[in-house]
């Protein structure tokens, strides 16, 4: 083998192997991307006197902060079914039962993440913005 092709080899190794150890945090990125969005729009709304502004005939803030939860939970449902699809298959992949168990791990911690976002999600329904 070359030293091109080693090199592209390991290359390709370290991209999945950062893949495999990021991957079961993308879940929680995507919770904690909705938390401080949700509650900069509020603050938003708060600050620039929008607390009373329709949208469509909705309060505008919490019209918001539900289009965000399910872009949210759009996202975390992929993450779920795009770490449930890599299970087939034998339980080691190369010797070892990582790669397998970085899936599960990242399709309950976006399962988890998913249920953190309903409830952030709740409130915005139920109290008024700025109250």
């Amino acid at each position: 083998m070359s030293g091109a092709a080693e090199r592209g080899d390991t290359r390709k190794r370290q991209v999945l192997q950062v893949r495999e150890v990021l991957f079961p945090a993308l879940g929680l990125v995507v919770w904690a991307a909705h938390f401080g969005v949700s509650y900069a729009a509020n603050a938003l709304a708060c600050a620039r006197g929008f607390a009373d502004a329709r949208l469509l005939g909705q309060p505008l803030v919490p019209a918001v902060i539900m289009g965000l939860t399910a872009v949210a939970l759009l996202a975390l449902g992929l993450v779920i079914r795009a770490s449930l699809s890599g299970l087939e298959g034998s339980l080691e992949e190369g010797g070892e039962a990582e790669p397998r168990f970085t899936r599960w791990l990242a399709a309950t911690a976006a399962a988890l993440a998913a249920l953190a976002v309903l409830f952030q999600a709740v409130p915005a329904l139920s109290v008024p913005p700025c109250g």
